[in-house]
């Protein structure tokens, strides 16, 4: 709500602009982690880090990393999403290994998505489904 209030008036929105401009580091995103170690000094310990968070190994957490983990050798794609080298198959001219893309392209997550979840009775919810279910969970 303040942003908007900000960014729709025009002279506030040109002194966000200069702002940002002059001081970018002020506007950069940055994690929870990295929020703690530079601003909570009372989390550190003796050494002066932050302790990190184990998760359990029955955790939702770790079953989902672990998962990711299979998904991303399937695909043949690194930690960021983008697909690695190899050994170049058969006429497939640039993609390499089970990788579905060139190496150093980006894994679309809509074609694993239609890959491994599309079957006949599938389709796409839109804005306005949702829009028409609400209505038509809330009228008598």
């Amino acid at each position: 709500m303040e942003a908007f209030s900000v960014l729709s008036v025009r002279e506030s929105r040109a002194n966000f602009d200069l702002l940002k401009k002059k001081n970018p580091s002020r506007y950069e995103e940055t994690s929870e982690e990295q929020f703690a170690k530079e601003h909570r000094v009372d989390l550190r310990d003796e050494a002066g880090n932050i302790p990190q968070k184990v998760k359990s190994p029955g955790s939702y957490a770790a079953e989902r990393m672990a998962e990711l983990k299979q998904q991303r050798a399937l695909y043949n794609v690194n930690d960021l999403g983008y697909y690695r080298g190899g050994l170049p198959g058969k006429d497939r001219g640039t993609v390499r290994g089970s990788a579905l893309g060139a190496p150093g392209e980006f894994h679309q997550p809509r074609v694993h998505n239609f890959l491994n979840n599309y079957h006949q009775d599938s389709s796409m919810v839109t804005s306005e489904d949702t829009v028409k279910f609400k209505a038509y969970m809330t009228s008598d």
